[in-house]
C-alpha cells in the first residue's frame, strides 16, 4: 500500500507499514487531535461507487489531515480499478473504503487498517460478515497482477 510504481505485468510489491501506521494513528484513537481534525473535514460520504473514485477518496483522505504519498495513490489507483472474475471490483472497493471511514468518523467508532493476501482478485473486507472485527477494514495486498501486455 506504501510503495511502488504500477507497470503491467510488473510485480507490485506491497510494503505499506507506513501507510497502515498512519492509518491505525489517525482513525484508531477517536479522542485524539487527529481523529477529531479527520472527523471535522469527514468527506468520505461523498464518494460514489463509480469508475475513477479512488481519486476522490485520495482527496478524502488528504482533506482528512493524512499524508498521501505516491505510492499510497498508486496503490489506490489499483485497488480502484482492478478486475475481478470478469466484474469491475475496484470501484467497489473504494466505495466500501469510503463507507467504513465516513460512518466510522460519524459514529466515533475506533477503526484498525490490517491487510490480507487475496486469494480471489482483490476485494476489501470489513466488519463481521466478513468474519473480521467490527471496526476493522482489511485491504487485499499485494494485488494480483494483469496479465503482460501483448506484443
Amino acid at each position: 500500500m506504501g510503495s511502488g510504481v504500477i507497470i503491467a505485468g510488473a510485480t507490485y510489491a506491497c510494503d505499506g507499514n507506513d501507510v497502515i501506521t498512519q492509518l491505525n494513528a489517525v482513525f484508531g484513537r477517536p479522542h485524539s487531535d487527529k481523529y477529531k481534525y479527520a472527523k471535522d473535514h469527514n468527506t468520505f460520504g461523498d464518494i460514489p461507487n463509480a469508475a475513477g473514485n479512488w481519486k476522490a477518496l485520495v482527496t478524502a483522505y488528504k482533506t482528512a489531515g493524512l499524508d498521501v504519498n505516491s505510492g499510497w495513490c498508486s496503490y489506490l489507483e489499483f485497488l480502484g480499478t482492478v478486475n475481478t472474475e470478469g466484474e469491475q471490483q475496484g470501484p467497489q472497493n473504494i466505495y466500501d473504503i469510503a463507507q467504513f471511514r465516513y460512518n466510522g468518523l460519524l459514529n466515533n467508532v475506533p477503526m484498525k487498517t490490517i491487510t490480507h493476501t487475496p486469494h480471489h482478485g482483490g476485494h476489501v473486507h470489513h466488519g463481521a460478515k466478513a468474519g473480521i472485527a467490527p471496526g476493522t477494514i482489511d485491504s487485499p495486498c499485494p494485488m494480483p497482477q494483469p496479465p503482460p501486455l501483448k506484443k
